[in-house]
């Protein structure tokens, strides 16, 4: 078998951002996106300030704000405001970003730790020294400070114009890098520029943190409390004659980060459960704050506030901040300055030697090690950018000058130093990228990290003399051909050959190849793992959610484990693992193999990696003979199975879910509001029926809409409320995402509104917004665990109508065995079970297959017939299988 020799899927750009994890990504976006509200609200301060209305400028920013109350109150301009007020809101974000880093992210791997700290602490101290050989006993000392930070938003900006010459890893290299530079600046800013100290207000503040601290151990929830303590910490630092922002940067450190807890999660549900089927107030109370436990306050804070800081609060900061007038005078002042000279020369030049030496100097030490991917050049690069001190230098230069000449100087510098450290950064980027490929890590041809069995999965002795790794995506065509190809090497080098799939799924190009990667995953933690990927590439135009669950069922794995894996996520962090390492390893399309630990960039057809196989062979090139190919080529390895119907959603009645229809984000709901219809309700409107050939989804606006479920026809209508859902909800099922009949009533029990959604425009979105999509389809997947979880017993395949059926059901009945019926009849996948199972019948009993004997299908994979009792018995007590294969 051959392939063609450039046959791949290609990355639509130079970094595979999906190595990262969602906060991480939306994190980024939101601050890479600020960036350039932030450069818009600068160039408008700037025009302002130096337009024939600049005089209103500063008349607007000096005018006073007071809030009073009796005889006390609080009277200050409204610049004094956004700096001590609104820019609280972001340097709590900091405080929060330090401690989730610390807990979740990068700073928790003290391998990766060394580097950056390192080189943040160059980036902090070199600043210093530069600037004070320029001001050390002058007026201008006191703002040393003002050159210490890097800002997070100009820099990610910055590295989203530098696109695919700036690997991900460095992204993450540099925000790590930020994080501890922002703890070195903000200690600065708390000893160093506070003045006047009032003890009394400070131990109030102190006090405040404290209750802050108490209310997160003693886990209370309610954020009004959070409120009125953030409050009068705010006053009292306002009092205290420290700047109130570093309150709340200690206030963000004490926002707890955590995953998501699985207890966490299954106690939500059963209390949502437990809601449903008593609604009472306290139950209400209850399952509320359950559901906010599951999800760290850290995540949720983050969620809401982050928006409002990066598009809002900096924005506005620097409206009010970055007006400087420039005239005559000034330019000729700032020429000769040391104060703009210093700060020029500390953020350009300090920072790049800072950060840059420092770096260099740990990795040469064997103090640490830069992260895969990320060459020593390209930490330069990000050096260089580091000099965008943007927003904290401002802030500093608040707070370190009194005199408004100074600060203007100051200013001046900060401003320049931002425009030479982006150019000389992007420039920097530019010429490496010449020098090379289109990204730093492509000139990486060696496998990083090399094998290791007790992660890698692997086919094929694990002590292999030769190994083949394949960096793939089971949604992408180019790979599923390429499996035939591994197959003829296996054959040809038989117990020579050791293979490995590693995941890179390319989310721009194969949306669902990041869920069927982690399906492979859950279905390794059950010993399935080389069964699931040789089903997925056997069937590449079946992997949604539905068709996944289905594929797990075929292969007699335990349903609701592997629904929950892939509804919770358990397994994205190996996938992304996986992804990074390709980065590392120079990977930028699928398939990619690498021989013996080289990347091959030649043919992928089967003689040519055979070849290269023998010319890398570590006991010399010609200890194997490669043997003539076979006349006939051998076909990729394709694990027929039977399609299963899920028991507990067709055939038989549904119990309650675990509230796992998901109450969507308000970005989540204007997304959904563009491509629906509101429609106004009234009690009793049915807007779902079961069985219909209706297939519109519904978010829930106003009022209440009950889930039913049972027939809502006839003299005697059967239907029972199993879910009653309010505002903010989504309703719908996956069955209904993959085209098939809804299997629940939806009827309206408050009047209110609702917004319809079609199936098309709904996939069309889903397809667009892939945030959006993750949520919908993990919650159809969470609902669906416990939907399966539900379920016990055989599944029998058979007309009803069959003799044998008959006496198979009272069987069955008899020995009190639970089981499922699938009769060919009225089912399309019984049909094609008994066709594939019994080809030759495949005529009889009106074309569906299998004769007249149903089948009995056990959980270990057995299929009986005409069983007896004691068969019978003992298939419905037998463990599941182990389905690793080699």
């Amino acid at each position: 078998m051959s392939a063609p020799a450039r046959s791949a899927t290609r990355s639509g750009s130079g970094h595979l951002a999906a190595q990262l994890s969602g906060p991480v990504r939306r994190f980024m976006r939101t601050e890479a996106a600020s960036a350039g509200l932030l450069v818009v609200g600068t160039l408008a301060a700037l025009a302002w300030a130096n337009s024939p209305w600049g005089g209103s400028y500063d008349r607007l920013w000096q005018t006073e704000f007071a809030l009073r109350l009796g005889s006390w109150g609080i009277a200050e301009d409204l610049r004094h405001w956004v700096n001590d007020g609104l820019m609280v809101f972001f340097f709590f974000l900091v405080g929060m970003e330090v401690r989730r880093e610390l807990q979740m992210g990068e700073l928790t791997q003290r391998s990766r730790l060394s580097v950056p700290t390192l080189a943040a602490l160059g980036g902090l101290v070199l600043p210093v020294l530069v600037y004070l050989a320029f001001n050390a006993g002058g007026p201008g000392g006191h703002g040393w400070g003002i050159p210490m930070a890097t800002d997070t938003a100009f820099l990610l900006g910055a590295l989203a114009l530098v696109g695919p010459r700036c690997p991900t890893q460095l992204r993450v290299f540099l925000l790590s890098l930020s994080v501890v530079d922002d703890i070195g600046a903000l200690t600065a800013i708390a000893v160093f520029y506070s003045e006047d100290v009032d003890l009394l207000a400070l131990g109030i503040a102190a006090v405040c943190v404290l209750a802050f601290y108490l209310l997160t151990r003693l886990q209370v929830w309610r954020g009004p409390f959070y409120f009125a303590v953030g409050t009068v910490m705010w006053l009292a630092m306002n009092a205290s004659g420290v700047s109130a922002t570093i309150g709340g940067v200690v206030l963000g450190l004490l926002v707890s980060a955590y995953p998501p807890r699985r207890e966490a999660v299954e106690s939500a549900g059963t209390l949502a459960r437990a809601f449903r089927q008593s609604p009472q107030p306290s139950l209400a109370r209850q399952a509320k704050l359950s559901v906010e436990r599951a999800i760290s306050p850290n995540e949720r804070i983050g969620a809401l506030l982050v928006p409002w800081s990066g598009y809002v609060v900096v924005p506005v900061f620097a409206l009010a901040n970055a007006g400087v007038h420039f005239s005559t005078d000034l330019l000729d002042r700032a020429l000769t300055s040391p104060i703009t000279i210093g700060v020029f020369l500390a953020l350009v030049v300090g920072k790049l030697l800072g950060v840059g030496t420092a770096a260099t100097a740990a990795v040469r030490l064997g103090l640490g090690a830069l992260p895969p991917g990320v060459t020593l050049g390209s930490v330069w690069g990000g050096a260089a950018l580091s000099g965008l001190g943007f927003t904290v230098s401002l802030f500093v230069t608040d707070l370190a000058f009194e005199d408004p000449e100074l600060r203007e100087e100051a200013r001046v510098g900060i401003l320049a130093a931002a425009v030479t450290a982006a150019l000389l950064g992007m420039l920097w980027f530019r010429v490496l990228g010449r020098r090379g490929p289109a990204t730093p890590s492509m000139r990486a041809r060696r496998l990083d990290p090399p094998v290791d069995p007790a992660r890698d999965h692997v086919r094929g002795p694990v002590d292999a003399p030769l190994t083949l790794v394949e960096y793939g995506g089971l949604e992408c065509p180019f790979c599923g051909r390429a499996t035939g190809v591994v197959e003829e090497l296996r054959h040809r080098f038989d117990y020579d050959l050791r293979y490995v799939f590693r995941h890179l799924p390319l989310p721009e190009g194969h949306p669902h190849g990041e869920l069927a990667a982690e399906a492979t995953e859950a279905a390794g933690a059950q010993g399935a793992f080389w069964a699931m990927h040789d089903r997925l590439f056997a069937h590449q135009d079946e992997l949604e959610a539905e068709h996944l669950l289905d594929h797990a069922a075929a292969l007699g794995l335990d349903l609701g484990r592997f629904a929950r894996a892939l509804g919770d996520g358990t397994y994205a962090q190996r996938v992304r693992d996986d992804v990074a390492a390709a980065e590392a390893s120079g990977v930028s399309g699928t398939p990619t193999f690498f021989v013996n630990g080289e990347r091959h960039d030649g043919p992928t057809a089967t003689d040519a990696l055979a070849a290269a196989l023998l010319a890398t062979d570590p006991r010399g090139p010609d200890r194997v003979l490669l043997p003539p190919a076979s006349a006939e080529p051998v076909r990729a390895a394709r694990t027929v199975s039977p399609l299963a119907v899920l028991p507990g959603v067709e055939g038989r009645e549904e119990t309650p879910d675990d509230g796992a229809s998901p109450r969507l984000s308000d970005e989540h709901l204007a997304a959904l509001r563009r491509v629906g219809r509101r429609l106004t309700t009234s009690a009793g409107q049915v807007l779902l029926r079961t069985g219909a050939e209706q297939f519109d989804f519904f978010v829930v606006l106003e009022g209440t809409v009950a889930v039913l479920e049972g027939s809502l026809d006839g003299p005697h209508p059967t239907a029972r409320v199993v879910a009653v859902n309010g505002p903010g909800r989504f309703l719908g099922g996956l069955n209904m995402l993959a085209g098939q009949r809804p299997v629940r009533s939806l009827v309206v029990q408050q009047p209110g509104a609702v917004l319809l959604v079609t199936l098309d425009r709904l996939r069309e979105l889903m397809a667009r917004n892939r945030d959006l999509a993750d949520t919908i389809t993990r919650s159809f997947l969470l609902r669906r665990a416990i939907l399966i979880g539900q379920a016990s017993g055989l599944r029998v395949v058979g007309d009803r109508r069959w003799p044998a059926s008959a006496q198979l059901r009272d069987l069955l009945e008899e020995a009190g065995i639970d089981h499922q019926w699938l009769d060919p009849a009225d089912d399309p996948a019984a049909r094609s079970l008994l066709a594939e199972a019994r080809p030759d019948d495949a005529d009889r009993s009106g074309g569906a297959g299998g004769g007249t004997q149903p089948l009995v299908l056990g959980p270990d994979g057995r299929v009986l017939v005409e069983p007896t009792r004691q068969e019978l018995l003992a298939l419905a007590g037998a463990p599941r299988p182990d389905l690793t294969t080699s």
